[in-house]
């Protein structure tokens, strides 16, 4: 009788390293485990899972690695605090292995999906506080400033918008795409065309905000990020 098929490999269990990590990830993702909060030593840690110090160290080496873990010299291991900033180089890494107009072309795509339905948003939920901050960029736009100024101040207007959503998620998904935005701006505005239609587009969307009109805010912003598209290619063909 042939023995094919009645020996099979047995499912192999995780690494305990592997299943302390995924231990510490619920913890984290159900908030039994705060940003911030320190760790309990790596001894009680190791009683508490009942593995070695060295599984528990080589478990912290891998949450380190994920960014879900700091360690802090003379202090111990701390749950890390989200950091925009690493979502955003790793995009910016990602942006940049593609050729510059497809590139570009792709960031307005993602900005299209993103920020029309932010200024929809930021017209619903909008605090005084967040109108005012959106009126100081506004300002400084319109005090003829330089193109760097400008366009540092539009990334900064966008900005105050997701910030008015009061949804975290919007500034973290809208900050990892901040350095190319920036560039393009950069690009964009040497059109003196496109730098006066910047401030028009920029005030109608503002006003539409302010008086909290949801699907005017949404109208203007689509326009506005069509329009800028079209002033970047127009330069880039140049």
């Amino acid at each position: 009788m042939s023995s094919n098929g009645l020996y099979n490999a047995l499912p192999r269990q995780p690494k305990l390293t592997d299943q302390v990590v995924e231990k510490i990830k619920e913890l984290i993702a159900d908030g039994k485990l705060k940003p911030g909060e320190r760790l309990p030593p790596e001894r009680e840690l190791a009683e508490q899972f009942d593995v070695s110090r060295t599984v528990i160290r080589e478990s912290i080496r891998s949450l380190v690695a994920r960014g879900l873990v700091e360690v802090r010299r003379g202090s111990g291991a701390f749950v890390s605090i989200p950091q925009t900033k690493l979502v955003a180089e790793s995009m910016s890494l990602i942006l940049q292995l593609g050729s510059n107009e497809d590139l570009y072309s792709q960031v307005f795509e993602v900005r299209r999906l993103l920020e029309v339905e932010i200024a929809g948003l930021a017209a619903e939920r909008a605090t005084p506080d967040d109108i005012k901050g959106m009126e100081v960029q506004l300002e400084l736009m319109e005090n003829n400033c330089s193109v760097e100024q400008m366009a540092e101040c539009d990334v900064e207007f966008h900005a105050s918008l997701s910030r008015a959503t009061h949804n975290e998620i919007y500034s973290v998904l809208l900050d990892s795409v901040v350095d190319i935005m920036l560039e393009i701006r950069h690009l964009a505005l040497s059109n003196p065309d496109a730098k006066r239609d910047a401030l028009e587009k920029h005030r109608v969307l503002f006003e539409n905000i302010k008086k909290g009109d949801a699907e005017g805010s949404r109208k203007v912003m689509a326009e506005h990020l069509s329009t800028g598209e079209r002033f970047m290619h127009s330069v880039m063909k140049n």
